[in-house]
């Protein structure tokens, strides 16, 4: 058997050896930069897991992420568990509030679950600022103190960095074969023609509850990752803002494949970040750069990749033809450099 060697093949491992050689060569901003690109791709992911594969487009992952960092942050600042205890409490406590946003919201559908997250989602804000006996109000939880497993601290930002990268991996991994998977199909299915899919015997409610939960699972992940990371909890992560940046990450890079969430989230953290060095009015331009892909490439960056490689193309044949014609002309051209066209140099 030939092995082929291609372009994307090439871009593929060319990624992964900088991903993985990253805190050896990067300066130590571009490295923390890259661990808020990160958690945010988990987010996206878990987004473009429900709008891309499930028609379903939530506004509450961000939510799911807040309960996990405040079931950490209230158990280690107000209780004194252990981290060791807390993670998986975190990652259950996220996860859970997905088992009850979804037994509300599955009951609507299209443009109605999106309002339904809403709601939900700015009830949970709600009450994060108004229980201050428990979420900290406003002020929330700040200062946590990073756990050490093993010898590896979490306040380290090389172990913080390769701890994001795995989960950011393993996201991926286990998300995409849930998607290739018979469960993965059932729910495209549903997507595409759910009355069709009732009809063959599919529950179509219980796929789309599930789906719900998975996503939420992959949403709390992140949200531990991000207590870590900043060691801050606050309300304000899973006010509307914060959702509204997941979302346009997602559909950015490609609401309609789950690689769309991975580089989507990692350049809107570095456009997030570049912008706002220039202008205060950072939010303008990134609005602006977003209606501009939407309009012309509604499936994103990776999902318009066969509409960008044929416009490159083209402007590539263009360039040629005028190179060529240029080549051309100057061949045809007579050379006067000695004085007088080669009728008149001959005679």
């Amino acid at each position: 058997m030939k092995f082929k060697f291609s372009f994307s093949l090439a871009v593929k491992i060319i990624i992964v050896i900088a991903a993985f050689t990253l805190p050896w060569w990067a300066a130590l901003f571009t490295m923390q930069l890259t661990i808020r690109g990160l958690y945010l791709s988990i987010l996206a992911m878990s987004f473009v897991f429900l709008a891309g594969y499930g028609d379903m487009v939530s506004l509450a992952q961000m939510s799911f992420a807040s309960m996990a960092g405040y079931v950490i942050a209230i158990g280690a600042m107000k209780y004194g568990v252990s981290h060791g205890v807390l993670i998986p409490l975190g990652l259950l406590g996220g996860t859970l509030l997905s088992v009850v946003f979804g037994l509300i919201a599955i009951r609507a559908q299209k443009i109605y679950f999106m309002i339904m997250t809403l709601a939900l989602s700015l009830l949970f804000y709600g009450i994060g600022m108004q229980w201050a006996s428990m979420t900290g109000g406003s002020d929330g939880y700040t200062g946590l103190a990073r756990p050490v497993f093993f010898g590896f601290s979490f306040g380290d930002p090389v172990v913080m960095y390769f701890l994001t990268l795995g989960c950011t991996g393993f996201s991926y991994y286990v998300m995409k074969r849930i998607i290739n998977s018979p469960f993965g199909i059932a729910l495209q299915g549903i997507r595409d023609n759910p009355k069709r899919m009732a009809a063959l015997g599919f529950n179509v409610q219980l796929h789309r509850y599930i789906a719900i939960i998975i996503s939420g699972f992959f949403a709390s992940i992140a949200g531990i990752i991000i207590l870590y990371f900043t060691g801050v909890i606050l309300p304000e992560r899973a006010h509307l803002p914060s959702s509204v940046q997941v979302i346009m990450a997602g559909l950015v890079g490609g609401a309609t494949i789950l690689q769309g969430g991975l580089l989507g989230g990692v350049l809107m953290a570095f456009i997030i970040s570049i912008t706002s060095q220039y202008t205060m009015r950072y939010w303008t331009v990134i609005g602006t750069l977003f209606v501009i892909i939407v309009m012309f490439l509604p499936n994103g960056l990776l999902g318009s990749k066969d509409k960008i490689m044929g416009g490159v193309n083209q402007i590539i044949d263009y360039l040629r033809n005028i190179k060529f014609k240029t080549t051309k002309e100057n061949i045809n051209q007579p050379d006067t450099s000695n004085g007088g066209s080669y009728d008149e140099q001959a005679n």
